[in-house]
């Protein structure tokens, strides 16, 4: 077939509208590992969030979204939430979903109803007298309302720059100080020279008016800037908010800067006036009286601190013995005196008092429960009593001295009881007991004296003898305290004159302050912390911590006034930085932001937390919106910690597999616009850490020059501006700063200079600041830590344009010869863009001024331009590669940066990748998809002479088509595991690429249009070889996965509509009849086959792929109807349908057809498997009663003697399928007895001499059952023949089941049922048999035979009482309530045994069954029999139940040796279907018998639910294994069966027979729920 080149379309100028899911938790919980949300802003995408929840799972009833994420386009509120149902039409799981055209945090939950589960509804039992039907008593259930917790999402803001999109990843920030600033009429030179730096934003510390301290965090009105931006001039409020926005205005348009600024939301200065007229706004003794404690103890220390010397102590303190010796003083001097231990205890002389006086008064009367309790308990048991029954329960928070207290008449009463009214008596018993309360309260008291004493020793010890600290050498007085005060007292307005007197409890309020470790949810300052009391708050002094509840009615004045605060700074400025963000309570961050959002939708949120959790920073993220953390270089201390911290904060690896390699296409229903249907992408939402800004050097970091070294500053700031996040720096870092700056007590300004590039790090870091803005679409990063080097490289995951940074760290003690192996960058170009050093000057400040002049200026340092590194093009084994070579004096303080560019590389290779798969796939058939996708080893090497590809490390894939690839690329995509084996093993040559299109090649013998499969494969092969080797796992997988996709597209577009749109399950199951169905040389249908597209059904991969272990009988016809009939494979059914019957004699289908060469006849129920699988075929295929006209060949023309299949009597006579069926029937009603062909070892070389003989009859005079077999073979689907001779069990059938079989006498009653219809419609023209006695009996005859007989001879009642009405043998009986497994066994006690064989007959041959006896079985079958995969083979009360298959067990154990349990305990697959259409057919049959209306919808729902509910196992299993589809069985409780299939075509296909049932409940209760919600 001649191959045309692909033309490669145009690629759309936008990027494609994007959905992006989220797979919800069965109980509708966000999976752990996407519990933070972000939903990235990308220029010029649309975009929508699905959330997806599996049909049967908790969550699946009414399941409704509700979020305040705004679905109806009106104004966002917090806790205005809005519901959405999950979509249950297009029948494509649970889904709900809405676009997202709006930035900011919200939250969302799920509810949905469930059933009530407090009692077990499975339980089971023996024997029972009660003929209630718990399955079908479940379903009406009334359902619960559930609710899942809150989750959050976050939608990135769209931040614009000059008319274009600055994505968070471009970010550029420079932290300044507004008063360093100077007046505001001089900013602009700053702003230019900010712009001019390559910064594209500005941090504004904060310019309100300040406190007494001067500190600008500590804000004296914040509705107010400050006058000192505004010298020389007297302007309004007003005037001043006007003046900045015109600032801001004129950074943004003019100097193309936006600007943030600090909110100080939790706490204001100590000497703030309008404290004075809202003592309320803060923490005082009024609000907070559990203060009252730490409040005197602080005022204690104060008054101590101010009279040292009249303690006999000096105000220097300078020694450890000192602060020792002062410590005791603390404890004689303040603690003692205080007697805090009266916060603590009850008053046990006034409590003795006050009962006293209550004794003679009418007490409170004791239940009986008391008085039993007070008399009858003895010792500790009773004074532990009597203490719970006297103290008030009232809350004790140290308010008030002696605050807790007793019931006095509860006391009374008590004390009377057991003293006889002896008053003396019971006041000396209640002094005891008061004394036992007392004792733990003294324990704690004693606990918290000594956490004082700690807590302030080591405050003291810190604050006089560290340099550091601010009081180092400074004297303990009124001005320096020995240690700073927790409380602020300030004076109201007007002092004590007024009406009446003032309330000093009022203006005590407690300063801010924080806590080491505390965890920042919980308010330190509340009634349940003793922070202030221990002195574990390291407090801020200038500032009062706000009191602000968690609503705004808590304290109204205080909330409005910081929404006036935070709007004018919203209308300023483009975003905020949270100040003290882990300390401001979240409820008011929340409503401030909200408020904020409203004036600037798009308003970027940062925040610095110190929660020590990244669980903690979480709940702050998301509930407050945060979009970006600030992480800090200078945390590392040194060059490895350096690379781990560029590393973490951004960016994903070179090469990465995840959302371009995930995305499929797909549709968003856009219900806003009337159901419109908007194609796209859907990839799933990847877990995520929040974004990050990453600072070289915040405001309050000590500078390189003090942590390191001043040249530091260079390779620190290179490989900031390398990260792939948002960056910050601070005005003073770039000029070379020598210290932190004091924010208090600095009060020179910032040079305005010329020009900035000529200053300290300028031109590099402007250079730095331009490459990280161009690299904000460069994703992937790749850092390298080498001695005291570190390497970044960020690249275009489209373009692969490049940036490489190496930096020489100049950490203290950094070599000039560090050692550094040169990289080598494997096809790739380089381009030399920069290099330099910073190296330490001479003389005084850097750049321009002197230090004297009232500026700020910088370390005097010299900025050296290095030589270009050296480029060296080489080549290898590997290929091409660019050597690059260190410049001269490349030592500690240098950086050099270089273009990078792959050589010979597609700029649009992913688009060229994801173009025309479809194209490519549109000519194959089923047939050639089971070649492009599947092919186990044994099938590959049958068919095209190779196998499956082996990946060194990792082993044989588990198909040689492409799901072998794509079983562990879906794991690998999804997690970027790009240190697998098959990444390892891609990037070491290209022999998977070639393997691929090899045996595509090798398959267009058989299926020609696999060439333009082939083909398409070459052309991006041919680009994907040109790239480097660290890249080929990312377009191996690209490619692979596109391919994939269009495959299984195009398989499903082969299939009938219901079949594509129902569930991802479904389709699954759906596929397994590509993968199942296809062609082997060695095991065709015919003994000759000249088509070699011709196919046929292995009974599953990988033990029966080939020659005559490939089609079984009974498993070809009990899968027909789900993998080929469902699918729309109706050819395929009706050639395996007429193969199996060319091939009938003696009456029976063979069990194994060996392409009907030497079929083996040993199986009774493949003939009746045959039958039922002919009747779904006619009435479900078009025109399918045409099959029974259809002519057959004969394999052995007289039905009995074997001839070779190549000898001129094979095939020399034909029948009708009719036909076929008639001799079948006759055969059986005449009785079936022979011996199988060529019996003997040859054959089997198991099975005994007496195995070999087979015997089939009926039954006439008695049941009409089909009976048949011996205790030597093994003629059902439970076959398994025992082989062990250390055992004793060869030749011996683990499960003989000779007799009537429950399944062959339902399908028995099925097939006549059919033919007698047929008959009646003259389209079978045989009315009935002949029997053995020379009787003429009717199909009509022989079907009411069967009905009269079957329920008295299988039903085993639930009470013993009726056995005599069901010929039951009471003696035999293990469980009641069921039907036999037999009837008729040779022994007997067999036939009582429970197995999940009943599910067949149930399905095939309902009439057969008393619904109500029905119901009760399956309820039975539920509670005993069902797996969580599989249905148990033998119930496990059973003597014989041995529930693990070992095929290899070598034991001498006769019940598992050789695995002759097979059939005794394990778990198949194929059951549960069967399970599963029975449970439908019963409960549906009962509830339409039983209920009409709202009830029956009720009840229907709730099968349909708990049918998926029974899948949901299933479901996960196929979705995850290696072969995609069912195994054969399980062993125990659904564990790994190693002998099992992996992947089984009854065990796929039952289930999609029963799938297809469902759907018309599906259908029906979706009807009946519309209409419901219409009448509603």
């Amino acid at each position: 077939m001649s191959v045309s080149r692909f033309s490669t379309p145009v690629e759309p100028e936008h990027p494609p509208f994007m959905v992006w899911n989220l797979d919800l938790n069965e109980d509708g919980t966000t999976p752990h590992d996407k519990s933070f949300i972000r939903i990235p802003s990308v220029l010029n995408q649309s975009c929508a969030v699905r959330f997806r929840i599996l049909i049967g799972s908790t969550a699946s009833i009414d399941a409704v979204l509700h979020t305040n994420y705004p679905l109806d386009g009106s104004d966002y509120v917090r806790t205005k939430f809005h519901s959405k149902r999950f979509n249950f039409n297009n029948s494509t799981e649970l889904i709900c979903e809405f676009r997202i055209q709006r930035p900011g945090p919200y939250q969302y939950y799920v509810t949905y109803k469930s059933v009530d589960d407090e009692e077990s509804d499975y339980t089971d039992c023996i024997s029972c007298d009660s003929d209630e039907v718990p399955t079908l008593e479940r379903v009406y259930r009334v359902f619960k309302d559930r609710r899942t917790p809150t989750s959050y999402f976050l939608v990135d803001p769209q931040l614009t720059l000059g008319g274009q999109h600055l994505a968070l990843d471009g970010i550029a920030l420079q932290s300044v100080s507004p008063k360093w600033l100077g007046p505001m009429k001089g900013w602009s030179k700053h702003l230019a020279n900010s712009s001019k730096m390559g910064y594209n934003m500005l941090h504004f510390i904060p310019m309100q008016q300040r406190g007494g301290s001067d500190s600008p965090y500590s804000l004296y009105n914040q509705l107010e800037l400050s006058d000192d931006l505004f010298e020389g001039e007297k302007l309004s409020k007003e005037e001043k908010d006007q003046r900045l926005r015109t600032v801001c205005l004129e950074m943004h348009h003019k100097h193309h800067l936006l600007g943030i600024t600090d909110m100080v939301w939790n706490h204001t200065a100590y000497n703030s006036e309008w404290l004075c007229d809202h003592p309320e706004a803060g923490f005082n003794l009024v609000n907070s009286p559990h203060l009252r404690s730490a409040y005197e103890l602080d005022a204690k220390l104060c008054e101590f601190s101010k009279n040292l010397p009249e303690y006999g102590f000096d105000r220097m303190v300078s020694t450890v013995a000192q602060v020792d010796s002062l410590m005791e003083g603390v404890n004689t001097h303040v603690i003692q005196p205080l007697k805090l231990w009266e916060f603590y205890v009850v008053d046990v002389e006034g409590t003795v008092q006050a009962v006293s006086d209550a004794w003679d008064k009418a007490g409170v009367e004791m239940s009986a429960d008391d008085i039993a309790k007070a008399t009858e308990l003895q010792g500790d048991e009773r004074n532990e009593w009597l203490q719970t029954f006297v103290i008030n329960n009232d809350p004790h928070t140290l308010s008030t001295r002696h605050g807790r207290t007793i019931d006095s008449e509860r006391a009374v009463a008590v004390l009377r009881l057991l003293n006889g009214n002896d008053k003396k008596q019971g006041l000396e018993q209640l002094r005891r007991l008061l004394d036992l309360i007392n004792l733990p309260y003294y324990r704690e008291y004693d606990s918290d004296v000594a956490r004082i004493r700690k807590n302030v020793g080591e405050r003291v010890k810190y604050e006089r003898l560290d340099r550091g600290s601010w009081k180092f050498g400074k004297p303990v007085d009124d001005d320096f305290k020995i240690v700073d005060p927790l409380f602020t007292t300030v004076t109201p307005r007007g002092g004590d004159s007024g009406a009446g007197k003032v309330n000093e409890d009022l203006y005590h309020l407690a300063n801010n302050g924080w806590i080491w470790g505390g965890n920042p949810l919980d308010n330190f300052a509340g009634p349940q912390s003793k922070a202030y009391l221990q002195r574990e708050v390291i407090v801020w002094g200038d500032c009062v911590k706000l009191n602000y509840g968690t609503q705004a009615s808590d304290n109204p004045w205080l909330w409005e006034h910081m929404r006036q605060y935070t709007l004018s700074m919203a209308k300023a400025f483009h975003g905020f930085r949270i100040d003290n963000c882990h300390s401001t309570p979240i409820e008011l961050a929340e409503y401030l932001l909200d408020q904020a959002r409203k004036v600037k939708p798009d308003l970027y949120v940062i925040a610095e937390l110190f929660t020590g959790s990244e669980a903690t920073d979480q709940i702050f993220v998301q509930r407050l919106g945060i979009n970006s953390l600030i992480r800090e270089a200078m945390q590392a201390w040194d060059s490895h910690e350096m690379s781990r911290l560029a590393h973490r904060h951004g960016g994903r690896p070179v090469g990465s597999l995840a959302v371009d390699c995930l995305g499929e296409p797909g549709f968003f229903t856009d219900d806003e616009h009337g159901g419109t249907r908007v194609d796209g992408i859907v990839a799933p939402l990847s877990a995520s850490l929040p974004h990050a800004i990453f600072f070289d050097c915040t405001h309050d970091n000590e500078v390189p020059a003090q942590k390191r070294t001043m040249q530091d500053a260079l390779p620190n700031a290179a490989i900031v501006a390398m990260t792939a996040c948002a960056t910050g720096s601070n005005r003073g870092y770039d000029e070379l700063y020598p210290e932190l700056l004091n924010i208090v007590h600095e009060s020179r300004q910032y040079a305005p200079l010329e020009d900035p590039l000529s200053v300290g790090l300028g031109e590099a870091k402007a250079k730095l600041n331009q490459l990280h803005a161009e690299m904000a679409q460069f994703q992937e990063v790749h850092v390298h830590h080498e001695n005291e080097f570190v390497t970044v490289q960020r690249m275009h995951p489209v373009t692969r344009h490049g940036v490489l940074m190496v930096a020489h760290c100049a950490f203290r003690g950094a070599s000039e010869n560090s050692h550094f192996e040169n990289p080598r960058l494997y096809g790739t170009a380089v381009h030399p863009e920069f290099a330099y050093r910073l190296r330490p000057g001479s003389g005084g400040s850097n750049g321009e001024g002197n230090s004297d002049d009232g500026l700020i200026h910088g370390l005097p340092s010299t900025l050296e331009k290095l030589d270009a590194p050296g480029v060296f093009e080489r080549e290898d084994e590997h290929g091409m590669y660019t050597e690059l070579r260190l410049p001269k004096d490349f030592g500690p303080g240098s950086v050099l940066v270089v273009r990078t560019q792959l050589v010979d590389f597609k700029p649009n290779l992913d688009w060229k990748i994801r173009t025309s798969a479809d194209d490519a796939v549109a000519r194959l058939d089923l047939a050639a998809l089971n070649a492009a996708l599947y092919r186990c080893d044994a099938e590959e090497r049958d068919t095209i002479g190779e196998g499956v590809y082996d990946v060194p490390g990792l082993g044989p894939l588990p198909y040689c088509g492409l799901q072998g690839w794509h079983t562990h690329l879906r794991h690998i995509i999804p997690n970027n595991d790009l240190g697998h084996p098959l990444c390892g093993h891609l990037r070491q040559g290209t022999w998977a690429l070639d393997y691929v299109v090899r045996r595509l090649h090798a398959y267009t013998e058989y299926h020609a249009p696999l060439a333009i499969l082939a083909a398409w494969f070459e052309e991006r092969w041919a680009l994907v070889k040109r790239v480097p080797n660290f890249l080929m796992p990312r377009y191996f997988a690209l490619t692979v996965h596109t391919a994939y996709c269009a495959l299984i597209r195009r398989a499903l577009a082969l299939m009938p509509g219901d079949v594509i749109s129902s569930s991802r399950f479904t389709r699954e199951l759906a596929l397994t009849s590509v993968q199942l169905v296809g062609h082997v040389n060695s095991a065709a249908l015919r003994p000759v086959c000249q088509d070699k597209a011709r196919t046929s059904m292995s009974a599953g991969l990988a033990h029966f792929s080939t020659h005559h272990m490939r089609c079984w009988g009974r498993d070809v016809f009990i899968a027909l109807e789900g993998l080929l009939l469902v699918t729309g494979r109706h050819q395929e059914a009706r050639e395996h349908i007429l193969a199996f019957g060319s091939t009938l004699k003696h009456g029976l289908i063979p069990n194994l057809l060996d392409s009907g060469r030497y079929p083996r006849y040993n199986a009774r129920d493949a003939t009746w498997f045959w039958l039922q699988a002919v009747q779904t075929y006619c009435n479900h295929a078009d025109n399918g009663l045409e099959l029974l006209d259809e002519p057959v060949a004969r394999r052995f023309p007289d039905g009995e003697t074997f001839v070779e299949f190549d000898s001129d009597q094979a095939f020399s006579t034909t029948s009708t399928v009719a036909e076929l069926i008639q001799e079948i029937l006759q055969r059986h009603a005449q009785g079936i007895r022979f011996r199988e062909w060529n019996a003997g070892p040859r054959l089997d070389e198991h099975m005994r001499d007496a195995g070999f003989d087979i015997e089939v009859s009926v039954d006439f005079a008695s049941t009409g059952f089909v009976s048949g077999g011996n205790q030597w073979n093994c003629g059902t689907w439970m076959d398994k023949m025992g082989s062990s001779d250390k055992a004793g069990i060869r030749g011996v059938p683990g499960t003989p089941r000779d007799g009537a079989d429950i399944e062959i006498v339902g399908l028995q009653k099925s097939a006549l049922r059919w033919v007698s219809s047929l008959h009646e419609m003259e389209r079978f023209p045989f009315e009935g048999v002949t029997t053995s006695s020379g009787k003429r009996v009717t199909y009509a005859e022989w079907d009411a035979l069967v009905q009269r007989s079957f329920e008295k001879h299988f039903w085993v009642p639930l009470s013993a009482a009726d056995d005599a009405e069901y010929h039951v043998d009471t003696a035999l009986v293990n469980r009641r309530g069921i039907y036999r497994d037999t009837y008729g066994s040779t022994q007997a006690w067999a036939d009582y045994q429970f197995r999940p064989n009943i599910a067949v007959a149930m399905v095939v041959a309902p009439e057969l069954f008393d619904t109500g006896h029905a119901l009760v079985c399956l309820h039975k079958m539920r509670a005993v029999l069902s797996g969580p995969l599989g249905m148990r083979t033998l119930d496990p009360s059973d003597m014989r139940y041995r529930p693990d298959y070992d095929n290899s067990n070598d034991s001498d154990d006769a019940l598992v040796a050789h695995g002759i349990n097979y059939h005794q305990g394990p778990e198949w697959l194929w059951p549960t279907g069967y399970y599963l259409a029975a449970q439908l057919e019963f409960m549906r049959h009962a509830v339409n018998q039983r209920s009409t209306g709202g009830k029956a919808t009720h009840a229907l729902r709730t099968i349909f639910h708990e049918l998926h509910a029974h899948m949901v196992a299933l479901k996960h299993h196929i979705a995850n294994a290696p072969y995609a589809g069912l195994p054969e069985l399980t062993n125990r409780d659904g564990s790994y069966c190693r002998d099992s299939c992996e992947t089984q075509a009854w065990s796929s296909a039952c289930l999609l027979m029963a799938l297809q049932r469902m759907m018309d409940l599906e259908q029906k209760v979706h009807r009946l729920i519309e209409l419901s919600d219409i009448v509603q």
